[in-house]
């Protein structure tokens, strides 16, 4: 049996709503460009429940303070970082309409800042226009298959071809215990098996390195979409496959 995680946009938005910060300043003997200080920028995500290897969307409608939506920016971006960490890194949006829009593959599950920034004519720099107070939540891809669910992230989450990275799956119960979690499976022999996008093959014995988290390494040798499995005997008693693509970059 082999369940394949479908890379989806669910259209449940969660919006976030702030204003601009100051914008950048004018060089001496510059023209001061004619611009609305206060902008109100509104940060829509496409997914309520955003999670690794699934695109989402990101919408950003920006208004002064007339309420006149503001379409002449050079450069918009979304910065995302995760929280506990001191890199921002931008997603650049493209005006489509009354809007900026941009999509992302989160490749690195936990709590992300996000923000907005952008410059306009004239400005020498990119400005805050809006960071929300949250955090935002992403969680692993998962799916479903012989009778369990099954949890999947690769590390690093961002891989170039010739890099060994440890490919590691969480197989858990379907239903909840009292407490709201899910309890791991254990004790499974398993196998992952690594496809790459030149057509090769390579199968590792899975390693149980934490109770129910299963695991093993793997080089890749070129670039494009790979796909990671791993098999086990399902609650049925036929053996289960699941599977997940990643993609893998070209070399630095």
């Amino acid at each position: 049996m082999l369940s394949r995680f479908i890379i989806s946009i669910v259209a449940v938005p969660i919006l976030f709503v702030g204003c601009g910060a100051d914008r950048s300043p004018v060089g001496i003997g510059e023209e001061e460009p004619e611009h609305d200080d206060e902008l109100t920028a509104e940060l829509t995500l496409s997914a309520d429940h955003v999670h690794t290897l699934s695109e989402v969307i990101f919408t950003v409608v920006v208004k002064d303070h007339h309420g006149s939506v503001v379409t002449d920016f050079e450069s918009i971006q979304v910065e995302r970082k995760l929280v506990g960490t001191d890199t921002w890194r931008g997603i650049e949006l493209a005006l489509e309409g009354s809007s900026y829009k941009g999509a992302y593959t989160f490749t690195t599950s936990g709590e992300y800042h996000l923000r907005v920034s952008g410059m306009r004519p004239g400005e020498h720099e990119m400005a805050m226009l809006y960071e929300p107070t949250e955090s935002y939540h992403v969680g692993r891809a998962h799916l479903e298959a012989g009778g369990y669910r099954v949890e999947f992230e690769n590390f690093p989450g961002h891989i170039h071809e010739g890099d060994t990275a440890t490919m590691k799956f969480w197989v858990k119960s379907l239903e909840k215990d009292a407490s709201g979690n899910r309890p791991p499976i254990t004790g499974l022999s398993a196998e992952i098996h690594c496809g790459e996008a030149n057509g090769t093959n390579e199968t590792h014995t899975a390693v149980e390195a934490e109770p129910g988290v299963y695991q093993a390494e793997h080089t890749f040798q070129s670039a494009g979409e790979a796909h990671m499995g791993i098999e086990y005997m399902g609650t049925g008693g036929s053996m289960a496959e699941s599977e997940f693509y990643i993609h893998i970059s070209h070399g630095h």
